[in-house]
C-alpha cells in the first residue's frame, strides 16, 4: 500500500520541467551576481546526478523489501530530474554547466560502494533528503532570480516527500521488528550526508540550521522514542557537530 499512497503522492505533485519552468524569462545577469548560491546549485547537481549509482547499490541491501525497491523506482527519477533541472538552468544563465566527463569521473570513484544495512541505510538517506530539503527552501529564499527560486521549491518539496518516505519504510521495518531502533540510533549517531560520496563539502544556505537539526531530531523521536539529543552523545553540541561536519559548511550568498 506503501508504494500506491507514494505513486499517488507524486503524480499530484509531479511537476513538468518544459512546461512549468518559465526559461525564457531566466535573467543571467541577475543570477550570475550570486555566484556562491550557483556554486550551491552546481554542488547539488552533482550529488542529484549520483543517485542511479546510489540506487543501485541500495538495491542490493534493500532487494527483499518491496515497498522500499518500489518507491525507490520513483526517487530514482525523481533525483535525475533534479540534476537534469539544475544543470539545464546553470547552461541557461552560463555558469559552470556540468558535462558527461565530470559525471563519469564521480562514478568511476565509486564502482565499489558498499551498503551493508537497509535501515542504517534508510535512516542516513532520510537524513540526507530531510537536510536537502530545508536547504534548497532556504536558497529559494535567497534567490534574487525568481526562475531559480521557483526551481528550488519544486526541488525542496520532492526531497521533503523523499524523507517521508525514508521515514514511512523505516517504521515498517522498526514495527516488524522493534529491534531496528538500534540500528537507527546507530545510523544517527554515525550520519553522513549521501552528498559526501560526491562532494567535499555539502552545499547549504546557512551555518548552524537548528531549525533543521531540532525537527529531525523530533522526527527521530516519533519514529524511535528518542531523539538525538538522547543517543548517547556526551552533550547536544556534540551533535550539532556531527551535522555540522557532514551538512552545514556554505556560507551564504
Amino acid at each position: 500500500m506503501l508504494y500506491a499512497d507514494y505513486l499517488s503522492t507524486a503524480e499530484m505533485q509531479r511537476w513538468v520541467l518544459d512546461s512549468d519552468i518559465a526559461w525564457d524569462d531566466v535573467d543571467p545577469a541577475l543570477a550570475l551576481g550570486q555566484p556562491a548560491l550557483l556554486e550551491r546549485v552546481r554542488d547539488s547537481a552533482l550529488i542529484e546526478s549520483f543517485f542511479p549509482i546510489f540506487t543501485c547499490r541500495a538495491m542490493d541491501v534493500l532487494w527483499d523489501d518491496i515497498s522500499a525497491t518500489a518507491v525507490f523506482s520513483i526517487q530514482l527519477y525523481e533525483s535525475y530530474k533534479h540534476f537534469h533541472v539544475f544543470n539545464q538552468y546553470l547552461h541557461r544563465v552560463g555558469y559552470r554547466p556540468i558535462e558527461d566527463e565530470e559525471l563519469v569521473a564521480i562514478r568511476r570513484r565509486h564502482t565499489g560502494l558498499p551498503y551493508t544495512d537497509g535501515t542504517r541505510l534508510l535512516t542516513r538517506y532520510m537524513m540526507s533528503e530531510h537536510f536537502a530539503a530545508f536547504h534548497f527552501m532556504a536558497d529559494a529564499k535567497r534567490s534574487r532570480e525568481p526562475v531559480l527560486q521557483h526551481i528550488l521549491k519544486l526541488v525542496g518539496r520532492d526531497e521533503l516527500r523523499h524523507a517521508q518516505f525514508a521515514y514511512e519504510l523505516l517504521a515498517m521495518r522498526i514495527q516488524r521488528d522493534p529491534a531496528e531502533v538500534g540500528k537507527v540510533h546507530e545510523a544517527a549517531r554515525s550520519f553522513e550526508h549521501i552528498g559526501l560520496e560526491v562532494v567535499s563539502e555539502i552545499p547549504v544556505a546557512t551555518k548552524n540550521a537548528f531549525a533543521a537539526i531540532l525537527t529531525l531530531s523530533q522526527k527521530i523521536k516519533r519514529l524511535t522514542g528518542e531523539g538525538l539529543h538522547m543517543l548517547d552523545r556526551p552533550n547536544t553540541l556534540d551533535t550539532l557537530d556531527t551535522f555540522n561536519r557532514a551538512a552545514v559548511y556554505a556560507e551564504p550568498a
